[in-house]
């Protein structure tokens, strides 16, 4: 990795400098060995402070490989910082790492600086030596760290004056803090139906992978449901049947934005669907996941296609935790008209955040396409799970 690199001269080294020259002139005038041998060391000195200040850091590497590792809140974990020198010796510099504030360093004293925390550290390392540098931390609230910057201050020799090297780019070490689920009334009685593809005697879906006999054809059935080996059979149009079965999976829609700012129950939103992602786990209930906060791609908004199990909820569970306030939100009614024009739609349509009346409008579109709507409500600071009744009032769902 290269760096970035400037220097910092006190006044003090230019004005040496230009002592050290007269003296060498006086020192000639008045024939002085003394004189000239201390003028001259002390010019050297000079220049090998500036050549210092100028080489040092010029060949330090740091290896900046990509780790990604995971945490629940109040885990503990460590950046792990190696280097290798093969240019002039540091000595007695200070390294100063600058990262997200979702994690803590233990032991260490800390600076707040805005939305990053800073530890500084002293920091010596010789000419063809590899150093490691492990600072633990635990994990305090939901959102992924990062170490956004290491800056090396380097003094003179002298001690007038220092380097500074910066990092370009950011570190590709990434410590992911999982949200932390808090309780959401009603979700075991109402998604109790959704545990199971069970053949039951009657469900709004089918089996279409194969029927299981035919009967006649009434005026009512799709003209693709016709059975055409059976009707040429039995010389009169038959309807292909299919076993009824009990389909689960459903949609997650999270809204995280009011009006045009980020909603001040962005939290305890996350907090309810990281529950449900727990519960939809244990059940094995698959589920899609949209949340209108914008991103590069086809699908422009974060979207994770249906699934279940282990790594799906892994996959939720980080695109919960890279949700913040410095996210571009996209309009949710936009969110919406995308997902019923072009995702695969759900049985079951969950809707989470603050709803309007246009939003209502889009969600009776999906209603009227075979979705049953419900919503998380936030109440007390608890999550509430409940069918949904579209009203006309501005706004609901806090």
């Amino acid at each position: 990795m290269s760096w970035k690199k400037y220097s910092v001269e006190e006044r003090k080294i230019p004005a040496i400098s230009g002592f050290t020259i007269i003296l060498i002139i006086v020192s000639l005038y008045i024939e002085s060995k003394l004189v000239f041998f201390l003028a001259v060391f002390f010019l050297t000195v000079a220049i090998c402070n500036q050549l210092y200040l100028k080489k040092v850091g010029d060949q330090l590497f740091y290896e900046n490989t990509y780790e990604r590792n995971r945490f629940f809140i109040n885990d503990h974990g460590q950046w792990t910082l190696r280097f290798r020198n093969e240019g002039f010796p540091i000595l007695r510099a200070e390294l100063r790492v600058y990262f997200d504030q979702f994690v803590l360093p233990e032991g260490e004293k800390l600076e707040s600086n805005l939305s990053m925390n800073e530890i500084s550290l002293p920091f010596t390392i010789y000419t063809k030596q590899t150093k490691q540098i492990t600072i633990p931390f635990s994990a305090k609230r939901r959102g992924i760290a990062k170490i956004r910057k290491l800056e090396f201050h380097v003094p003179s020799l002298l001690g007038f004056g220092e380097t500074v090297l910066e990092t370009p780019q950011f570190l590709k070490q990434q410590a992911v803090v999982y949200p932390e689920p808090i309780p959401v009334k009603g979700i075991t009685e109402q998604l109790s139906i959704l545990q199971g593809e069970n053949v039951v005697p009657y469900s709004v879906y089918e089996d279409r992978l194969g029927t299981v006999g035919t009967r006649d054809y009434t005026p009512s059935d799709s003209f693709n449901r016709i059975h055409w080996k059976a009707s040429a059979r039995k010389q009169t149009l038959q309807t292909k049947m299919y076993e009824n079965i009990s389909e689960k999976g459903c949609n997650i829609a999270l809204n995280v934005s009011d009006g045009h700012s980020i909603t001040g129950y962005l939290e305890k939103l996350i907090s309810s669907l990281t529950e449900f992602a727990y519960f939809a786990f244990s059940k094995q209930i698959p589920y899609s996941l949209c949340i209108n906060v914008r991103s590069a791609g086809t699908t422009p908004f974060l979207y994770l296609p249906k699934g279940e199990g282990k790594e799906h909820l892994q996959k939720v569970l980080e695109t919960l935790a890279s949700i913040s306030t410095q996210n571009t939100c996209l309009s949710y009614d936009y969110m919406l008209s995308f997902y019923h024009r072009h995702l695969a739609a759900q049985p079951y349509f969950i809707h989470a955040g603050i709803r309007t009346k246009d939003t209502n409008r889009m969600l009776q579109n999906i209603s009227n396409k075979g979705s049953k709507l419900f919503e998380i409500k936030m109440e007390q600071g608890y999550g509430y799970f409940m069918k949904m009744e579209i009203c006309q009032e501005r706004r609901t769902g806090q």
